[in-house]
């Protein structure tokens, strides 16, 4: 291509023209051609500013310039991939005669470009520079691979590039390969190791255009192929996986352009405000059951999860044999059944028989579960001839005993998650389980959860399996699970009924009887897959919501779970789902709170509750309690002193505190004075908290949960979970359990003591709340979310408890929300017995047990329904604040 130079009338001209590519864009323009367009303007400027410094600088820089010089575009300029913004990347070569005048000419080309506010990298080298550097730099070898002519002399530029090619290129093809390969599984690691992030980066994410860039420069290492197209006119690369890249490179650039036009820079991470600008942009609309960018980013993940699978499959055939991968080939094969061998450490098929088995859904099944079996993986060929084939199969077909029975053998596992991805990738999964087709790619966009429908599930599933090597509680109980088919299955359907305008539990419920019905299921097996789906967030929201210590929370529990076996399916299940949701989300403290559920809820569905009448249990636990010492002492070992104070407590403080504590507690109770405060501290290294216990008497200050919950957020601490326990005698012992965010493990001393006296300064009335907030706000330092919100909601349950009332409080979280909610019920003259704060990502969903001035639960409609409305409008308001 032949450039003109283009007339340097200043930086408005410039201006000018990229606002007219971004119009094209706006206006419908593709990707390619707002890249191409994008590269044109960039070459025509690079190239007028080259000649002209090279005609108007004299005799020698005349002569240099166009004989012995070259201006060469690198890396992404060089693929004639430029976006909006993207940064230009620039090589001077020379021969040595022009060595005393490559600076001025250096000069002359690019300051202008930088005047102009381009991001120019460049380098200035030799030919031996070129070489030497692409032996020893894999980054600077694979820039120089795509290395384009600008200006300057084409022929020293082909003597470049011809001796690059051999020196290089086609030397260590098979190293190069392998260490591209590292190099881009470090990017997984920093970029995102699923194709299914919610807020992905176009370009280094898992799927994004540096998979496509890895294809390229291994096809061209290999292959000596530098594009797409000419890899599939040759029939390395087939004419499915070149159509599939194609449109995944043409939609990742058109919205890769649009972020850099957007944001006015180079803008690679797809934000979920981003989403929702360009759901908008691309025409999508919302519909009742699927929002328009839930439907835009379904779009994204089915290209990016198709450019990852072509490039990966492309990639692991061009990887070298092993010596004995090359050796094997030339002795018998081991053979499996009729159709598989045993090629190395893969599984495969001999080319003579593939159409028989691709044809043939149960020898397929056959083929994923002796790969699981074995441990083997599956030939990659192979997986490719298959995922071309798929489509020809119809679901119906799959629908046999013999295939039945083979996808449960699959699930019983070990194995089972990585079979069923693979299975997922090669689109059989959804022969099986057909609501999968419906689910791939689809995103959730709730803030909550990390993955899309599928690609949660699957991990899931993973998650379960990898309870097998759980050191504790957890993996007891799944090693005691007998059929982890079912278990397993479970946890691969319990999302997909997402993305319907129903209730996604109920859709499951439907999708769970029509799989049972498949599967050829017994009355039994089906009601327990039924229920494990149906009601798989019935652990979680009681355990993070309710009082297991509560006989109505408990017994109704156990009796929808029946079984013990139910039970221990029902924990692996609801531990894996919420593991699956991102990393960290599944904590200690969460696992803490279910196995207490499960432990409890055990005792009533196996019939092994303990008989023992009440005060011998009481006086058991006295004993124990006396027995455990305390800082440098002991309690009174008068067994009848620590009975008496225990009887002071409610009954679910003595059976669900450990006896450490509660000693501590006691002791504490003992040093208490009138009008003081005692507040103690521990870390649990185990659970990753601190436990802040505070002891007062309960007419010490009004409003003294609401307080301790400011203290704690003007110093940073993140509540966890609250025990507000109040004794027959009128002393307080409320604990706190909190993340300290501001360390990694037990916070040092003098912390704890300054929270400590911040929380008795205010109890004591020495200090203010709102004071002490208003020195103690902190900016936010969280992930940036959508500029929307959902909408805040407070929810009144008067049915669970005999005793309390029970607010359910959900809302977008903030520094300070807790004392708002918290002195919202105070102001209503309520008082809180007992609390369950459960954060996820940026949503809370806080639980308040409270009672009215009486201490009786509140039963009257229009009072309940003042409260709620009172307790929102200062959320909202509060809320409202902080956005604005």
């Amino acid at each position: 291509m032949l450039h003109e130079a283009i007339p340097m009338t200043g930086s408005q001209l410039l201006a000018e023209q990229r606002e007219a590519i971004q119009q094209r864009l706006l206006a419908g323009a593709s990707g390619d051609d707002v890249v191409a367009a994008t590269t044109d303007l960039v070459d025509g400027l690079i190239v007028g500013r080259y000649r002209t410094a090279a005609r108007t600088g004299g005799e020698a820089l005349t002569t240099a310039g166009f004989q012995h010089c070259c201006l060469i575009a690198l890396g992404g300029y060089g693929r004639r991939e430029l976006a909006p913004h993207s940064d230009i990347d620039l090589m001077f070569l020379f021969q040595a005669d022009a060595a005393k005048v490559i600076p001025e000419l250096v000069k002359q080309v690019l300051h202008p470009l930088w005047d102009s506010g381009f991001q120019v990298g460049h380098s200035v080298r030799t030919i031996q520079d070129c070489v030497d550097l692409g032996l020893s730099d894999l980054t600077i070898r694979t820039s120089m691979m795509e290395a384009r002519f600008l200006a300057g002399s084409p022929e020293f530029f082909q003597h470049f590039h011809a001796r690059y090619g051999r020196k290089v290129v086609s030397r260590g093809c098979d190293a190069y390969v392998e260490q591209k390969l590292v190099e881009r599984q470090r990017e997984y690691q920093k970029f995102g190791e699923t194709v299914y992030l919610l807020e992905p980066n176009v370009k280094k994410s898992q799927g994004g255009l540096r998979d496509l860039h890895l294809l390229q420069w291994v096809g061209m290492a290999r292959y000596q192929a530098p594009t797409i197209r000419e890899l599939s006119d040759r029939g390395i690369l087939s004419q499915a996986d070149h159509r599939a890249l194609k449109e995944a490179r043409e939609f990742l650039l058109r919205i890769r352009s649009f972020l850099h036009i957007r944001g006015g820079m180079a803008q690679e991470i797809l934000t979920f405000d981003e989403q929702v600008w360009l759901a908008k942009q691309l025409g999508f609309a919302d519909r009742p059951h699927l929002l328009a960018v839930e439907q835009f980013m379904q779009q994204y993940y089915r290209h990016t999860m198709g450019l990852h699978a072509a490039s990966m499959r492309f990639v692991e055939r061009c990887r070298r044999r092993s010596l004995w991968q090359r050796l094997s080939q030339w002795l018998p094969s081991p053979r499996i059944d009729q159709y598989f061998v045993i090629d190395g450490e893969a599984l495969t098929v001999p080319a003579e028989l593939r159409s028989q088995v691709l044809d043939r859904p149960a020898s397929l099944m056959t083929l994923f579960d002796l790969a699981r079996s074995r441990k083997l993986s599956i030939d990659p060929s192979l997986l490719e001839d298959i995922h071309r084939h798929a489509e020809t199969l119809s679901a119906e077909r799959f629908r046999t005993p013999e295939t039945g029975r083979t996808f449960l053998s699959i699930l019983a596992g070990p194995g089972t998650a990585r079979t069923l991805e693979a299975m997922h990738r090669a689109q059989l999964l959804e022969k099986l389980v057909p609501a999968f087709s419906r689910v791939r790619g689809l995103m959730q966009f709730n803030q909550y959860h990390k993955y899309t429908v599928d690609e949660h599930s699957l991990l899931a599933v993973a998650k379960a399996e990898a309870l097998a090597e759980h050191p504790g509680v957890l993996g007891e109980v799944y090693r005691e699970i007998k059929r982890k088919d079912l278990l397993h299955l479970a946890v691969l359907l319990h999302d997909l009924g997402k993305g319907h305008e129903e209730d996604h539990s109920e859709v499951g419920k439907r999708l769970a009887e029509d799989t049972a019905a498949l599967l050829g299921f017994d009355e039994r097996d089906t009601r327990t897959l039924v229920m494990l789906v149906h009601r798989h967030l019935l652990m979680a929201h009681t355990a993070f919501r309710r009082d297991p210590y509560d006989e109505k929370v408990l017994l109704p529990f156990a009796r929808e779970v029946g079984t013990p076996e139910v039970l221990r399916k029902l924990l692996a299940l609801t531990v894996a789902d919420i593991a699956a949701v991102g990393p960290d989300v599944l904590t200690k403290w969460k696992e803490s709170l279910l196995i207490e559920l499960y432990l409890r809820a055990m005792q009533e569905v196996s019939g092994e509750r303990e008989t023992v009448d009440e005060p011998q249990r009481l006086a058991r636990i006295a004993a124990d309690v006396a027995s455990q010492p305390v800082s440098d002492r002991h309690l009174p070992t008068d067994q009848a002193w620590v009975q008496s104070e225990l009887e002071q407590f409610p009954l679910r403080y003595v059976y669900g505190t450990s006896p450490r504590r509660m000693a501590a507690d006691l002791d504490a109770i003992r040093d208490l004075q009138v009008g003081g405060v005692v507040v103690g501290t521990d870390f649990h290294a185990q659970l990753g908290t601190c436990e802040y216990v505070v002891i007062a008497h309960n007419d010490l200050i009004p409003g003294l949960f609401s307080k301790i919950a400011g203290v704690m957020a003007s110093g940073g601490l993140q509540i966890l979970d609250a025990q507000i326990v109040t004794r027959k005698d009128g002393i307080v012992v409320d604990t706190f359990q909190v993340a300290d965010l501001d360390y990694q493990g037990a916070p040092p001393a003098d912390r704890c003591e300054s929270i400590r006296h911040r929380i008795t300064e205010v109890l004591t009335g020495r200090q203010t709340i709102e004071a002490m907030m208003r020195r103690g706000a902190r900016l936010s330092m969280g992930r940036t979310f959508p500029a929307h919100r959902q909408p805040a909601e407070v929810r009144i349950d008067n049915e669970t408890s005999d005793r309390f009332t029970i607010l359910d409080v959900f809302a977008d979280d903030r520094q300070g929300l807790l004392f708002v909610i918290t002195n919202a019920i105070f102001q209503l003259g309520l008082s809180v017995h007992a609390s369950r704060i459960s954060t996820r990502l940026d949503q809370v969903a806080d639980v308040f047990y409270v009672t009215g001035t009486e201490g009786k639960k509140v039963e009257e409609a229009g009072r309940l329904e003042s409260i709620r409305t009172a307790i929102l409008n200062e959320i909202e308001t509060f809320l409202g604040a902080n956005a604005a």
